[in-house]
């Protein structure tokens, strides 16, 4: 449930624990003033797990980057007609794959 803040006349803030549903508090609970609800500039969000944050997604990025230079070797290889060279470079980088 969250906690939203009030400002009473008499007592001046206050914090109350309230449902999403509920009405807003007229009342003050310790004087019995009159309260009214503020609008809360700082709001806390917890974002658990991964994705949500930039660098969550740049090693990702890195690595398939990498790999991909890795197969453009192979191909360059290959478009020499080096297929040796070919094989053994597509060897590394299929087990670099494997790897990651």
């Amino acid at each position: 449930m969250p906690i939203y803040d009030y400002k009473c006349e008499n007592c001046g803030h206050f914090e109350k624990i309230q449902k999403i549903t509920a009405p807003a508090l007229n009342e003050c609970p310790t004087c019995g003033g009159k309260a009214e609800r503020l609008i809360s500039k700082n709001v806390g969000v917890v974002f658990k797990g991964s994705g949500f944050y930039k660098t969550d997604n740049n090693t990702v990025k890195d690595r398939v980057r990498n790999l991909n230079k890795e197969r453009q070797v192979d191909n360059q290889a290959l478009l020499d007609g080096d297929t040796k060279s070919f094989v053994e470079q597509s060897e590394k980088t299929t087990q670099k794959v494997l790897e990651a």
